[in-house]
């Protein structure tokens, strides 16, 4: 008989710990918020709270009790006694327009966050941010979805020469979960040095490591441009990000970047076409080649060795055309400057403020619109090509000293192409030179409105 009390004891005592131990049964959706695919990101300056920014440990690491339990649907969970407390690749946006990811907050304390704004189910909007010392022997490592990415707070010194960070992607770490198969790179604020004269980042780069499509070495201001990086499924091939920034001698004291990192699993709606450095999925918006500002000036702006596809979505329903048209300028700078177009009268040289000539004209630096044509279809014109343009004005006609609206209907997804060499002046058949081979202003690269339409 005691021997029977003592195991009813002990099996009551055991489904009492089932209970208090049991996982919250929840169903996970992906969210799809329209944060995500806005191409500039505003963050704001908010306190921390007293919480850490340091989530390159992830937080796991601070409970060693806690052990992950991977659920069928492939779903990471920690639990212990209180339940779930990380649901990974839950996007939310806090109050101050910040971009995190929900979870409980203790699990956002442990992993070094900021709760700002809540989520569903109890949960708080977890704000992750990694700002770094510049310490070659502290080089940090982003596991996390949404984290951004700060430069020092201190400001990069003349004694730094570079810049780095790794972004780890494996399905088997807890805070991940699940196979990633892209990352974005939302660049909230990005300053470094200019290109030279020749358009060559050669004081100041910002490098790529490990993605599979290829990645341009971009410099100067890309605040609110973004990146798309292929990888392997991260379930099959971990793979190690490296992002760095290299610094070379300067008089400008101001190098300053946020960077939100983000993760985007091989099954979600959002991922961009394969090869796709920058993908829009707006209907209307604004595209602009890497360093292109509004600011006043005639100094060289593109950057030399842009290889790279951009991508549009085509939402369905709608007709599949889409037009770009360059963007309307308060500065002397130019919205469209990719070489100057080379007149068919050998002694005129090359000139200025007009389009292309011939189908030759666009063999340095050139924008590549499949089948494009102006607005109202024009006739064909001899020797044109409805692809590649180039000069000073967008225009599907040859030689005009005026930009259109330019439209393409060809294929969709709709990806332009956008290519440059690697200097401005050096080559056999210079990009910059005015009429009589007179060196001018360097090349700008391109401002474009598009609308998917």
């Amino acid at each position: 008989m005691l021997t029977n009390k003592i195991l009813e004891s002990s099996l009551l005592l055991f489904i009492c710990f089932l209970r208090s131990g049991r996982a919250d049964t929840a169903i996970v959706v992906e969210v799809s918020d329209d944060d995500e695919s806005k191409d500039s990101v505003v963050v704001e300056d908010v306190p921390q709270y007293g919480y850490p920014t340091t989530p390159w440990l992830p937080y796991y690491f601070f409970s060693p009790m806690m052990q992950p339990q991977y659920s069928a649907s492939g779903i990471t969970s920690l639990s212990r006694n209180w339940g779930t407390v990380f649901v990974p690749f839950t996007s939310c946006t806090s109050p101050n327009k910040e971009t995190g990811i929900c979870e409980e907050s203790g699990a956002c304390i442990r992993l070094g966050g900021r709760a700002s704004g809540s989520c569903a189910n109890g949960r708080v909007c977890c704000i992750n941010i990694v700002t770094n010392t510049c310490d070659e022997t502290d080089r940090k490592v982003i596991t996390v979805d949404n984290t951004y990415w700060q430069s020092p707070t201190t400001g990069i010194t003349s004694f730094v020469s570079s810049c780095g960070i790794t972004v780890k992607l494996d399905a088997k770490l807890p805070e991940q979960g699940k196979a990633v198969c892209q990352v974005r790179l939302n660049f909230v604020l990005f300053t470094i040095a200019q290109p030279d004269a020749e358009s060559v980042c050669i004081t100041d780069t910002f490098d790529v490591a490990g993605a599979s499509n290829r990645v341009p070495t971009i410099c100067g201001d890309n605040e609110g441009q973004h990146m798309y990086l292929n990888v392997p499924s991260s379930s099959t091939s971990p793979t190690d990000l490296q992002f760095s920034f290299n610094f070379g001698t300067n008089s400008n004291p101001v190098r300053a970047w946020n960077i939100l990192i983000s993760m985007i699993p091989c099954d979600s709606a959002n991922l961009a076409p394969m090869d796709c450095l920058q993908y829009f999925t707006g209907r209307t918006g604004t595209v602009k080649s890497f360093n292109w500002r509004d600011v006043t000036g005639t100094a060289t702006r593109q950057l030399a060795n842009q290889d790279y596809s951009i991508c549009f979505r085509t939402a369905p329903g709608f007709a599949k055309t889409l037009c770009v048209t360059p963007c309307t300028v308060t500065s002397t700078q130019k919205p469209f400057s990719l070489s100057l177009a080379r007149s068919v009268q050998p002694q005129v040289g090359q000139r200025i403020d007009v389009s292309q000539f011939l189908s030759t004209n666009c063999n340095n630096d050139f924008l590549v619109i499949p089948g494009a044509y102006n607005t109202g279809n024009p006739p064909i014109e001899t020797d044109m090509t409805f692809d590649r343009f180039c000069g000073e004005r967008l225009n599907a006609l040859p030689g005009k000293g005026v930009s259109t609206t330019v439209c393409t209907a060809t294929a969709t997804p709709f990806r332009l192409l956008y290519r440059t060499n690697s200097d401005e002046t050096l080559t056999a058949t210079i990009d910059t030179a005015g009429p009589n081979a007179v060196p001018i202003a360097g090349n700008r690269g391109f401002c474009l409105n598009f609308r998917n339409q």
